[in-house]
């Protein structure tokens, strides 16, 4: 019977980051020596490395409204489920802010829709002339031009009689004043009905004018209510709470405590959730076997909690820069684990034992 044995294993000088190379081959049947040859055994290898357990669905929960932090319900660490209460808040001052504005839009609806109502009368009677000023001076000028007429009617009447001696120029120039008169009153008729026409439409201008700047006005108001609400309307605001919005999350950090004052000048950081259904495992490989890791390897995953157990996973990321931790140069690699159960949780430290490419046989 032929039996070869060989193992070699480096570990890093912090104990983090280990490579364990080894090649074992079982007890084979006994061969002749025919003068061929013998097979060569297969080699298997190893990389051994740290990692942590990670959540690639970490949410932090930002709170950019004035709050006050009325109670926090919850501890970093405890598992919470969709809809659960994480922090009472009192909003009572942002919705009142919110109400003023509504206010303050449904009056200057109000007053644009009064506008609209005054331009089109004013319109209407600019156009149909049915406006009470300007009906009232093309009523007299109507009638002064009827009186024009009939002094002009008359003036041609006396003229022709002081041309045949019965009036003398002074009676003529008489009826030519009179004459001068009514037409100077349907002069000022047509002055005021000008006048008139001009003013509406000075008017009608003004009411533009006006109605713009409330549109803008409410524009802005509309947009102002629609980001305030905005603010209110996400998925972890329910009323005056902030509630869990993952089916089966974990508490991270918190930052708040109780009667903290939210102030809606700068953004908050309340709390983060993490999602214990997307957990992964990051772990540091030393740069020196980084190149027998790859993409798909198998991957056995040991906590340091248990080492007992042992999750399956894969090898699905691996960084394209390397970084300086511990003193040492790593490359993060990130692993997908397989089944998981609720013991495995995040922040967890793991050994995992990758399997390495297999570039060359043992030698004999």
């Amino acid at each position: 019977m032929l039996t070869v044995k060989k193992l070699l294993k480096s570990s890093l000088i912090a104990g983090s980051i280990g490579l364990l190379l080894f090649s074992l081959s079982g007890c084979g049947k006994k061969v002749e020596n025919t003068g061929q040859n013998a097979a060569k055994p297969v080699t298997k290898q190893v990389v051994e490395a740290f990692g942590v357990v990670k959540s690639s669905e970490v949410k932090t929960i930002n709170l950019d409204i004035p709050a006050v932090v009325t109670k926090v319900n919850v501890a970093e660490g405890q598992t919470v489920n969709r809809g659960e209460t994480l922090i009472s808040l009192d909003t009572e001052n942002y919705q009142n802010q919110i109400r003023s504005k509504q206010l303050e839009l449904s009056n200057l609806q109000l007053e644009l829709a009064d506008i609209e109502r005054n331009y089109e009368a004013k319109r209407d009677g600019l156009d149909n002339s049915s406006d009470p000023n300007i009906k009232k001076y093309i009523n007299e000028r109507k009638h002064a031009e009827e009186l024009y007429a009939s002094a002009v009617k008359e003036l041609t009447a006396r003229e022709e009689l002081y041309k045949a001696g019965v009036f003398s120029l002074e009676e003529l120039n008489h009826f030519r004043d009179t004459a001068n008169e009514k037409k100077k009153a349907v002069d000022d008729a047509v002055y005021s009905e000008e006048s008139r026409r001009k003013e509406i439409q000075n008017e009608l201008a003004d009411l533009i004018t006006s109605r713009d700047e409330k549109n803008s006005k409410a524009v802005s108001l509309e947009f102002d209510i629609q980001t305030m609400q905005k603010k209110l309307s996400k998925s972890y605001l329910k009323d005056n709470d902030i509630i869990a919005d993952a089916d089966n999350g974990v508490v991270g950090e918190i930052g708040c405590a109780q009667g903290d004052i939210i102030s809606a000048d700068q953004e908050k950081k309340i709390l983060t959730i993490l999602n214990k259904d997307s957990l992964y495992v990051e772990a540091d490989v030393a740069e020196e076997f980084i190149k027998d890791v790859k993409i798909g390897a198998e991957v056995a995953i040991n906590p340091q909690a248990d080492k007992s157990r042992t999750y399956k996973g894969k090898v699905v990321t691996i960084a394209e820069k390397a970084v300086q931790k511990d003193n040492e140069t790593i490359i993060p690699v990130r692993i997908a684990i397989g089944k998981k159960d609720s013991f495995l949780l995040p922040e967890f430290n793991v050994d995992v034992t990758i399997s390495a490419e297999n570039k060359k046989q043992d030698q004999k």
